[in-house]
């Protein structure tokens, strides 16, 4: 429980961000219009052959306590592709994609499914690259789409906040395995499998795969003065494998759920663009293995946006209670990740995110970011089993990124 004082800070904060609210705007526009890659083909591109590169250049710096450590990521990743329209429903891309962190010399081998750790028994190479394919095939009305190779993914999966860490989209390596897409006037819905680490047999490591399903429905069309929507949302990590070199390591599975509902207000104001609010019933289970001290666990995530022109403003409160997100931050849960991991039996998170963004025509656009987190941990319990009181710590996230897309076209057959 939280004492007084506890809860006075608490509410000083909150009516602190809720003032933020009129001069500025929310709806996570950085993850949708930076870090997104469209899933449309182009019209009449039936021949097409195209070079396009696409670029995201990055400065974050993460100033963070209790349940994670700060760091800074500067750096850029660029991926030059060539990209074939065979026909009109059906595009080839294939590239390379080359991550840099500035001042980096050596990279751990390996792929990247977020920012890696150093590993002297793996080695390092002087560059990170990987090869890029995708392959996409929609129907004739665009409304299913298949994709193979290259997934579109990262913030293009459209999860709620407390289910994925945006910041993946400048450090883990671009998803790839299957993925199908359906969009329609009622429902929209994305099925992915993210197979993150291949084994031959008698491979020494494991298989490692993200299972996934972001689906919304929508009880109203999204341009009617009150949007209603339900999000639901599947989550699942398996590592294990049957070919792997004895002695066998086992399986270890875990998921999330999200299930929401959600309110977007297009107002009829030239300033105010909209307001948005959403509440998100999340839950957490480790269906096999013991990866993870945590074996179950849900929790609730609140949050108030608006988007004011190129300004948006997010107020956000989590209430967790043993919930661990798999690929989220680990503010929204109840466990550090630290080497010897802390678990928090309840804990609350007030933060608030300011954003701008601007289109840059049809090149690329700019983003600049600011998140202040409250994180409120309660008890904890260490891996040694003994308590511990933790004090309640700010942090802040800030952020400034750039994406280029330009697209050179080549020859029409």
């Amino acid at each position: 429980m939280y004492n007084v004082s506890q809860m006075k800070r608490m509410k000083r904060i909150v009516i602190g961000l809720f003032c933020l609210l009129p001069f500025h705007t929310l709806c996570a526009q950085i993850g949708r219009e930076v870090f997104t890659t469209s899933a449309v083909l182009e019209n009449d591109s039936k021949g097409k052959l195209l070079l396009d590169v696409d670029n995201l250049n990055f400065f974050q710096n993460n100033e963070f306590k209790t349940v994670t450590d700060g760091y800074s990521l500067p750096g850029l990743w660029i991926q030059p592709k060539l990209t074939f329209y065979p026909l009109a429903n059906l595009k080839l891309e294939a590239g390379m994609h080359m991550l840099y962190y500035s001042g980096a010399w050596h990279y751990p081998i390996g792929k990247y499914i977020n920012l890696p750790e150093k590993d002297k028994d793996s080695g390092n190479k002087n560059i990170h690259m990987r090869p890029f394919f995708r392959a996409h095939l929609a129907s004739n009305d665009r409304m299913f789409h298949l994709v193979l190779g290259n997934l579109y993914g990262g913030s293009a999966h459209n999860l709620m906040e407390a289910l994925y860490n945006p910041e993946l989209n400048l450090t883990a390596d671009p998803e790839s395995g299957l993925q199908m897409l359906l969009k329609s006037d009622y429902c929209d819905a994305d099925v992915w499998l993210d197979w993150q680490n291949f084994i031959f047999r008698n491979d020494n490591h494991r298989e490692q795969f993200i299972l996934g399903l972001s689906s919304m429905l929508k009880f109203n069309a999204p341009q009617k003065t009150l949007h209603w929507y339900m999000p639901i949302q599947i989550v699942a990590q398996h590592i294990g494998g049957e070919i792997q070199a004895e002695p066998y390591h086992g399986i270890s599975s875990l998921a999330n759920v999200g299930i929401g509902i959600g309110v977007k207000w297009n107002t009829p104001f030239s300033i105010l663009k909209n307001v948005q609010a959403e509440s998100d019933f999340v839950g957490y289970k480790q269906l096999a293995g013991t990866l993870l001290p945590i074996d179950n666990g849900y929790g609730w995530h609140n949050a108030i946006s608006a988007r004011f022109a190129d300004f948006y403003v997010k107020l956000g409160h989590m209430n967790s209670r043993k919930f661990v997100s798999i690929m989220g931050s680990p503010f929204f849960g109840s466990l550090s990740d630290f080497t010897e991991p802390t678990i928090f039996s309840h804990s609350q998170m007030l933060y608030g995110k300011v954003e701008y963004n601007k289109r840059l025509k049809q090149v690329g656009s700019l983003g600049i970011s600011l998140t202040l987190y409250q994180y409120f941990p309660g008890e904890g319990t260490g891996s040694d089993g003994s308590k511990t009181e933790v004090r309640p710590s700010a942090s802040i996230q800030a952020g400034i990124y750039l994406r280029i897309t330009p697209s050179l076209f080549l020859h029409k057959f």
